[in-house]
């Protein structure tokens, strides 16, 4: 019988693991970023942007909103 390696012992297991994982925490840090933004516009009484417009832009994108919607804010 053939024994075969389990996939997270091996160098490309590994790999798509952690690709996995790093999938994961950029998701997580761009739905932070969303919702920031969307809190932010809500206490600003701007218009609230959908999350379907938002997802579809960068992380860089969604930080530098939030800094600029930040700075409108007295915090």
């Amino acid at each position: 019988m053939v024994q075969l390696t389990p996939l997270d012992k091996t160098v490309a297991g590994q790999e798509l693991i952690q690709m996995g994982v790093d999938i994961g925490v950029d998701k997580g840090d761009k739905g932070e970023l969303i919702g920031n933004i969307r809190m932010a516009q809500r206490f600003l009484k701007r218009r609230v942007i959908s999350k379907e417009k938002l997802v579809l832009k960068s992380t860089e994108e969604l930080r530098v909103m939030l800094e600029k919607l930040e700075s409108k804010l007295s915090f």
